[in-house]
């Protein structure tokens, strides 16, 4: 059979080819085996056969990827294909981080346009609406990307590489932002215009972004109660967004003191309709923390349900070293219920603005959607520590996990004694420590850990003073329902440090982008000339999980429905190459994250209610989704799996959930 070089004629040979070269991971006996001879292949040839082959592990267009561990020009035919081989097998192990090229740049070097210090993944696409810091069009304090200048927003395609300007005009950085039910990102908040003639004042701006038109709205009636700079959103089902906390201004000036308040944003009316609540979240909830830790809470809605105040919703409110569960009642009250227990370890600050990174695990029908949360990292509080000291202060280890009881517990006072403990102490640890970690959910019910670095905390500015260095390059795995001596795996190392201001989110192809960093490694001199000099990070990376590289991943044919409503049924149909049984379907909502916080992430699993026979073709599943009162899906948009054994599809569908 003779080797050809046009696409048409790769695309009919990679059929026949690939499946057996993949299943008997590379030798030179499979060209052997199909008569193709080594020596007469030209390194032309053997490359573009490599780059088939690892088109085969994305849905992406894999020219687009810069392989660290493709083979020099100089190796031999045979020596290229045992190298290839042995990477291979390397990816199948730890996965491979690859730079994604932007060939709309002069060079073709790898470009957001912005730095990603904010990230949604807009709904049905493969497309990120990102958005950072005002970029002065010139002067020392940033070199702003072509097209880009004063902008702070832009819309990044993972599947070209490039990037298009969404100009906005109210500062949105360091706003909350999650996605409606009609697939539009609310961003609500953010910083002062700083003077510049082009940025307006975006502290207490409400903002929609349409991703049907590509353009930012501005709401002109509405206005928060109060200044909020790092605030959380989080959604309800009916479209409100509760918005907390936040400062009202950086708290390095004068006037940065907290907003120690809650707002409730109606999506459907367009207002303000709890403004200012009577919740003082600095005397109730952060008692006794220094207030610069109002930042980014971590807020997440609970599944509970009261059957005597049907109307009532909880959410798991936590910062730097406790929380509380707190009732949001149908009067609009928001009342605080449980004070949980403090982390047991000396000035640690786990999850709040890129310390740590929290989560809820996986909810699944078969343990009633049990609710657990978990965080990851953390570092110093920095009490009593000059610059040098909060520099090379080492990050957290730990993973700390909070398991929730059944509502109707809750409502008689039954609270967890303490944190969930492994072996003889509260929490687990990572191989290695990890400030402003991410930490990304996948489809099979495992968590992604990955950015971030081994000292200090997070700070700097525009022009640089980082407080980090030693970057945390290598992710890791981590599977909740593992037994705790197997649930962390070491994946694979990045050769770009992502420190403060980076981000990471899941794609429907089960990768995860990776993007943002604004800040080089820290210094330990005090001295007002010993700041660390700004360094910010445009490329983009694409990390691919070992899954990518396994070619029994099964893949969607078809669905009954794109749209389905609370408790219908929905069939499945799926091609599948492996054991051909596929055990879990789960759906996962579009990220929206910052500053280490993913706002709305959940991976939650549907009940399987019927299957195909062993020997019908095609393959299918039936399953049903959850009930409205089970209160764990949010109508919306969302991503649908299926997995066979931990293979998740080779690309999700979406599909929308409707109220």
């Amino acid at each position: 059979m003779p080797w050809c070089n046009s696409s048409t004629c790769r695309q009919q040979q990679q059929p026949k080819l690939l499946p057996l070269l993949l299943a008997l991971a590379i030798s030179t006996a499979h060209f052997a085996a199909a008569s193709i001879s080594i020596d007469s292949l030209s390194h032309e040839q053997l490359q573009q056969y490599i780059l088939d082959l690892h088109s085969n592990s994305t849905v992406l267009d894999a020219e687009l990827l810069e392989d660290p561990h493709l083979p020099s020009s100089s190796s031999s035919g045979r020596q290229l294909l045992a190298d290839q081989a042995q990477r291979w097998a390397m990816y199948q192990q730890q996965g491979r981080y690859a730079v994604i090229k932007n060939p709309s740049m002069a060079d073709g070097h790898s470009s957001t346009g912005q730095v990603a210090i904010h990230s949604v993944l807009l709904p049905f696409s493969y497309k990120i609406l990102l958005f950072g810091r005002n970029l002065p069009t010139s002067g020392p304090k940033s070199q702003p990307e072509p097209r880009v200048g004063g902008n702070v927003s832009t819309v990044y395609d993972v599947t070209t590489g490039n990037y298009v300007v969404t100009p906005n005009y109210e500062t949105l950085f360091c706003a909350g932002h999650t996605v409606m039910s009609d697939g539009n990102v609310v961003a609500a908040g953010g910083d002062m215009g700083y003077g510049y003639s082009w940025m307006k004042e975006g502290r207490d701006v409400v903002r929609i972004f349409h991703p049907s038109t590509m353009k930012w709205e501005t709401l002109p009636d509405v206005q928060l109660s109060e200044y909020r700079w790092y605030p959380t959103q989080v959604n309800l089902p009916d479209d409100r967004v509760i918005i907390v906390s936040g400062f009202l201004d950086d708290p390095a000036r004068q006037t940065g003191k907290p907003a120690p308040s809650i707002d409730v944003f109606d999506y459907k009316s367009k207002s303000i309709v709890v403004r200012k609540s009577r919740y003082d979240l600095g005397k109730s909830f952060f008692t006794n923390i220094t207030p610069g830790y109002q930042l980014y809470p971590a807020v997440f809605l609970m599944n509970w349900i009261d059957p005597a105040k049907p109307d009532d919703w909880f959410l798991f409110m936590y910062t730097c070293r406790t929380g509380q569960i707190v009732r949001f009642t149908s009067d609009n009250d928001f009342v605080p219920m449980w004070n949980m227990p403090g982390i047991p370890i000396d000035n640690m600050c786990s999850s709040f603005s890129a310390m740590g990174s929290a989560v809820v695990l996986p909810l699944r029908p078969s343990k009633k959607y049990e609710f657990e949360v978990a965080i990851f990292g953390g570092g110093t509080q920095g009490k009593g520590l000059d610059c040098k000291g909060v520099c090379n202060a080492p990050a957290a280890k730990t993973i700390f996990r909070m398991r929730m009881p059944k509502a109707s517990e809750a409502l008689k006072g039954n609270w967890p004694k303490d944190w969930v403990w492994t072996g003889n102490q509260k929490y687990e640890e990572m191989p290695f420590p990890r400030v402003f970690a991410d930490a990304v959910l996948l489809p099979n019910g495992k968590i992604v850990v990955l950015n971030g670095a081994q000292r200090g905390v997070p700070g700097g500015s525009i022009d640089g003073g980082s407080t980090a260095k030693e970057g945390a390059f290598t992710a890791i795995q981590y599977y909740p329902a593992a037994p705790s001596a197997q649930r962390i795996t070491t994946l694979a190392t990045s050769g770009i440090h992502r420190y403060y201001h980076s981000n990471a989110l899941l794609l429907p192809s089960g990768d995860i982008w990776v993007a943002g960093s604004e800040q080089a490694d820290c210094l330990d001199t005090c001295a007002s000339g010993g700041r660390a000099p700004p360094d910010q990070e445009y490329r983009a990376e694409l990390l691919q999980l070992p899954y990518a590289f396994n070619p029994n991943r099964p893949a969607i044919t078809a669905i009954s429905s794109n749209t389905v409503s609370y408790g219908d049924k929905l069939k499945i149909t799926f091609d599948t190459f492996g054991k051909g049984f596929v055990n879990r379907v789960s759906v996962i909502p579009p990220g929206s994250n910052t500053h280490s916080l993913n706002m709305m992430q959940r991976v939650v699993f549907l009940k399987i209610t019927a299957r195909n026979k062993d020997n019908e073709r095609p393959r299918w599943v039936e399953v049903v989704m959850p009930k409205k009162n089970d209160r764990v899906l949010n109508p919306g948009p969302y991503m649908l799996w299926v997995v066979d054994g931990d293979l998740p599809a080779k690309e999700a569908r979406w599909i929308t959930l409707n109220n």
